[in-house]
């Protein structure tokens, strides 16, 4: 029932809300204001931040319908990012900033400086660093920010960084399962826009949905979207599991890459032009592959995993570290 309305009030917020127009101009912190104005007072924020801390206490895999809404609209604001931050920074025992949070997915020192990865830093307020034992929380107004050329990420340079440590937050880990599944809800769209227009499409007298080479199409893009969302429910409840998230990440990431493929194939030409909304997915997607590690990467960490454990088969190993 708690699953139901959580499902249910993030899919209208996010229609309501997060509209491809609204997608589409959602540039900088400026452009975003209003819309984040309006996710903020859903109260999703502090869905995991524990009771004790005034938050409603809820699992990652009770807050999972939030990022598969998320997702499915093609949202590029730090919703889920700020969540986990909120939770991680309240339960360390600091304040919680206001605005929005953003996980960087790599930390470096230069120069003297600290620089960070960090996907969706153009919008962010704070962010939280990777650091020994955990994270450390920086004021995003005391970066400055480096274009990359890639799309995906900001670079992030701070001069004599400062903050406060959150013991035990992984952002790399909790970055991979936030953007793992936020692409399972774009595959969910992808795929539901794709089979309306076979079904609206006609073709020769009757809807390309009926020609056998598509319907094949389809069969495909419909076992993977329900794979990736199987993977993805796998890792909200093992949220803290670096073999499940790896396995999500690597299997919705290798899905993804077919369903663009195939959706594309099936909008045919009208699929190049610039004002269908599909594109928005198909670059939610891209990104996603991209950020907080790609498939090889956490492919070597979950092989390197496999041959270092003491389990006695490697059912044994994916019993006790992802079903524990």
């Amino acid at each position: 029932m708690t699953d139901t309305l959580i499902a249910d009030t993030a899919d209208r917020l996010m229609a309501e809300v997060v509209t491809p127009a609204a997608v589409r101009g959602l540039t900088d912190r400026a452009a975003a204001a209003p819309v984040w104005s309006r996710l903020a007072e859903s109260g999703f924020l502090d869905a995991l931040v524990a009771e004790a801390h005034g938050g409603a206490g809820l699992s990652a895999a009770e807050t999972l319908p939030i990022l598969l809404a998320a997702g499915r609209h093609a949202l590029p604001l730090p919703l889920a990012a700020t969540m986990a931050g909120r939770a991680a920074i309240a339960a360390a025992g600091e304040a919680v900033p206001e605005g929005m949070i953003a996980l960087a997915a790599s930390a470096r020192s230069e120069a003297g400086d600290l620089v960070a990865q960090v996907p969706a830093g153009e919008f962010a307020d704070a962010v939280l660093v990777p650091s020994e034992g955990g994270a450390m929380l920086l004021a995003a107004g005391m970066a400055s920010l480096e274009p990359t050329g890639e799309g995906t990420v900001c670079r992030m340079r701070w001069r004599g960084a400062n903050g406060p440590a959150i013991p035990g937050f992984d952002p790399l880990r909790a970055g991979a399962r936030i953007e793992a599944a936020e692409m399972a809800g774009a595959m969910e769209a992808m795929f539901a826009t794709t089979l309306r227009y076979a079904n609206d499409r006609s073709q020769f007298g009757k809807p390309i949905g009926k020609f056998q080479a598509v319907q094949q199409q389809l069969a495909v893009m419909t076992e993977l979207v329900h794979g990736a969302r199987a993977a993805a429910d796998l890792a909200a409840l093992a949220p803290d599991a670096m073999e499940a998230v790896a396995t999500a990440k690597i299997t919705i990431g290798e899905a993804a890459a077919e369903v663009v493929a195939i959706a594309h194939a099936v909008h045919g030409a009208i699929g190049m032009t610039e004002e269908l909304d599909l594109h928005l997915l198909s670059d939610k997607l891209r990104r996603g592959r991209l950020r907080y590690g790609s498939e090889r990467y956490w492919a070597d960490r979950l092989g390197a995993a496999v041959f270092t454990a003491p389990d006695a088969t490697l059912l044994d190993f994916v019993r006790g570290r992802m079903f524990s």
